[in-house]
């Protein structure tokens, strides 16, 4: 059996039933390359399941987890997923190919940031498909997230954006709320356009240190944006007059 478990953003967030079904297992493989825990690391983890981790980064979920996929039709295996686990295309690819060639799986789910958004007084009900914010390198420069953000602005939705972890570098980057607003516009320049959007942070949220800043200017003098991660930032489509109350009375 595989079993693919969401472990929430922080490691209290980890359920009852992730808890008994490791308990099952044979080995135990964290995915470390998409995301992290917003507090807590996984020494915690460890001490909260009990068992010994084995860290996978992208390439070795990606191309190396073949051999312990197959060991699943005889053994008990878990691969554990910061947030919610079938966020990334990647892992839906493991229950494709666990279903190709025989393989049980089981999926638990796990807090995700798209459980907090409703946090901000946004109307979770207004919100449209969600935008990856990817960094820029040398030949290497999409948009297809601007233009999404667009079309759900177009319509009045608002647009919450993931922004993009670099866990696979030395050192490792994670992009903060300022850089990818500065890269939105970066964008909108490089198109000849302009754009207004209006913006909130969430930072490290669930955690201790939980922020979330209505504005860009208050984003921008807000001492946790170089410090405390991950973050992701909504562009605010069309709000209601409740909404804006809970933007400007909430989060000053």
């Amino acid at each position: 059996m595989l079993y693919l478990i969401g472990l929430g953003l922080r490691p209290e967030h980890i359920t009852l039933a992730a808890i008994e079904s490791i308990k099952e297992c044979d080995s135990v493989f964290l995915e470390e390359y998409t995301s992290e825990y917003s507090e807590g690391y996984s020494k915690e983890l460890a001490a909260i399941i009990k068992r010994d981790v084995i860290g996978l980064g992208r390439k070795e979920v990606e191309e190396g987890f073949e051999s312990a996929l197959f060991s699943a039709k005889k053994n008990n295996i878990a691969l554990l997923v910061f947030g919610n686990p079938l966020t990334a295309t990647t892992h839906i690819q493991l229950l494709l190919d666990a279903k190709e060639h025989g393989i049980k799986y089981k999926v638990i789910p796990g807090i995700s940031i798209t459980n907090m958004i409703a946090e901000t007084g946004l109307d979770e009900y207004k919100f449209g498909r969600i935008a990856t914010i990817c960094y820029h390198s040398h030949g290497y420069e999409p948009e297809t997230f601007y233009h999404q953000i667009k079309e759900n602005q177009k319509i009045g939705l608002h647009t919450l954006c993931l922004l993009d972890i670099k866990k696979d570098e030395k050192p490792k980057r994670l992009m903060n709320s300022i850089e990818a607003i500065d890269l939105l516009e970066y964008i909108a320049k490089k198109n000849g356009e302009k754009i207004e959007f209006t913006y909130v942070s969430m930072i490290g949220m669930a955690s201790e240190r939980q922020k979330i800043v209505y504005g860009e200017e208050n984003i921008r003098n807000t001492k946790e944006i170089c410090s405390v991660f991950p973050q992701s930032i909504i562009v605010i489509g069309k709000a209601n007059e409740k909404e804006l109350e809970a933007l400007n009375n909430l989060h000053k």
